[in-house]
């Protein structure tokens, strides 16, 4: 698959080159700028750079110097994207002559883009050494599969974090981890094995069965009891992903094609899981596959359609039953059968597909153009957005914010953007300048699902927080064991300290309401207050007398 990364400035032009470009099943990295595209290049081994848009200081021809230098040998091709005021045929000998390979017009058409990275796919050799010429034929892999006792295991195995190794250390480090990979794996399968090499790192082991162990060899493979290797300058731990398929007594072996397809799947599969990553093929795992890469499909046209919906859940003051503000969630129903696709597995599967950073864009406008239709009605609502992952390694978030809050006309004090706990624990550090840019936009900045993490209160020491949102699963264990209550306790002490503003969420029972009153808590949103509406209802909701609905809400307690 050709990585791509593409530097553009204007969200939107990115948004839509970036749809274009995901839809071709080119794998995409985006950054904001020229220099925040540079920082990127170690991880994000482009095939194809597209600039769009330069720093400060920083014209085409060093930023092209600058990317192939970064590159660790690598070919890279870049494509520029010609600004507005520069659309002559001189214009496009400049951009060659500054190092660009090609040149497009400011206004081109997504498909013209896409077609142009084509292109240079068809001139452009594979990069990279080679690490194996035996690459095995159809013919001798089934040749010695049909040779095996059974039950057989047919194992798919990649080496963990290979590019990593190649971008930081180079090919020269990759080959060396490589033969030392390829050493271990001979070492451990049995004499009557056989073992197939592939590529700089991958490998198919068949295992007959009469192998000893079986299942304590794979977790050997994957990575059990492996020793620290030292390649380059680093010290590694040799480590698998593992896909299996198992051909038991009896069992017909079918086409060699489809029989390493299927545990070439399971090992996709492996990959997106936790350590040790080791899937075994069942005969559901390609249906789910082809189901959740349709439902990729119906996102991405979704998308493009603008089918996403947004409600809004209130979110009220425990002591007044004032609505202080209100989160925004995503829906969306199949074209076809009209289901209600659960936001978690709709989130998942765009996640999986790319796709999650667009989506996630899409919602931070959408709330911020409602926030300001409510502001005309006359009220004064904040809105609560939820941020992705992906939209913080852009390395734009900051400028989406802008941008969003300029185009609905809205103050920033208007505007919250929550992240996962988890995101912070992970992430916070290398997030920390975006953060602060978006504070100092006017936005609030809100820690989401308090409680599922190990980091605790120490986040709210560490980073810029306006807000701290309890997640559902400890709110619904209130009034809970003394070990439940006393973190909640802890968690209130110290954003009191810090002037943070205390929500929980899900709340549903009148006893929740009640514990949570009691102990001065700020804010809280879920059933027992109000489901999520539509962005229509919102006002009316937020001008109904709110001491009947506090009174209501403590009356359920009582």
């Amino acid at each position: 698959m050709t990585r791509v990364l593409l530097i553009e400035g204007d969200p939107a032009r990115r948004d839509r080159f970036a749809l274009a470009l995901r839809k071709a099943r080119f794998e995409l990295r985006s950054a904001a700028d020229a220099e925040g595209g540079l920082r990127l290049l170690p991880e994000a081994h482009p095939d194809v750079l597209v600039v769009g848009a330069m720093s400060t200081g920083m014209d085409l021809r060093e930023a092209c110097a600058a990317a192939r230098s970064a590159g660790s040998g690598r070919a890279l091709s870049v494509i520029a994207l010609l600004p507005e005021s520069a659309q002559t045929a001189r214009a496009v000998r400049e951009a060659i002559l500054d190092g660009a390979d090609d040149a497009l017009p400011f206004d081109c058409d997504p498909a013209d883009l896409v077609e142009a990275i084509r292109a240079r796919e068809r001139r452009t050799p594979a990069a990279g050494p080679t690490l194996s010429e035996d690459v095995p034929s159809f013919a001798a892999m089934e040749s010695a599969a049909q040779a095996m006792p059974r039950p057989l295991w047919i194992v798919s195995l990649e080496i963990e974090d290979a590019d990593a190794v190649a971008s930081v250390e180079g090919f020269e480090a990759l080959r060396e981890l490589s033969e030392l990979w390829r050493g271990r794996i001979r070492a451990l399968i049995p004499e009557q094995a056989a073992f197939f090499p592939a590529g700089r790192s991958t490998a198919t082991v068949f295992l007959p069965g009469s192998t000893p162990e079986p299942r304590a060899l794979l977790a050997a493979l994957g990575g059990t009891g492996q020793p620290v290797v030292r390649v380059g300058g680093r010290e590694l731990r040799l480590r698998s992903s593992i896909g299996v398929l198992q051909v038991g007594d009896g069992e017909r072996l079918p086409p060699i094609e489809i029989a390493l397809a299927r545990s070439r799947h399971a090992l996709a599969v492996a990959r997106l899981g936790p350590q040790p990553r080791l899937h075994v093929h069942s005969a559901g795992d390609a249906e789910r596959t082809l189901r959740e890469v349709h439902l990729a499909t119906l996102l991405q046209h979704a998308l493009e359609r603008g089918d996403f919906r947004l409600v809004y859940q209130p979110i009220v003051s425990i002591a007044s039953g004032e609505t202080i503000a209100a989160e925004a969630l995503i829906r969306w129903n199949l074209p076809t059968t009209g289901e209600s696709i659960p936001a978690t597995r709709l989130l998942a599967i765009a996640e999986d597909a790319g796709l999650l950073a667009e989506i996630g864009s899409w919602a931070l406008r959408e709330a911020c153009r409602q926030c300001a239709a409510w502001s005309r009605a006359g009220v004064d609502l904040p809105v609560s957005v939820n941020v992705a992952p992906s939209q913080f390694r852009r390395g734009d978030l900051e400028d989406e914010v802008r941008l969003a809050l300029s185009e609905a006309a809205i103050p920033g004090r208007l505007l919250t953007l929550e992240l996962q706990e988890g995101l912070l624990e992970r992430d916070g550090e290398a997030m920390l300048p975006q953060l602060e840019g978006i504070r100092v936009a006017g936005a609030r900045i809100a820690i989401d699902d308090f409680g599922t993490g190990i980091a605790g209160v120490g986040l709210l020491h560490r980073y810029p927080v306006d807000e701290l949102k309890v997640d559902r699963t400890v709110v619904a264990r209130l009034p809970g064991s003394a070990e439940d209550r006393a973190t909640l306790e802890s968690a209130l002490r110290h954003a009191r300290g810090r002037g943070i503003a205390c929500t929980a969420e899900g709340v549903e029972q009148p006893a929740q309401w009640a514990f949570l009153a009691e102990r001065g808590w700020h804010a809280a949103q879920g059933w027992l207050v109000a489901h999520p509406l539509g962005g229509n209802d919102i006002p009316g909701f937020v001008q109904r007398d709110p001491s009947v609905r506090a009174a209501a809400a403590s009356a359920q307690g009582a």
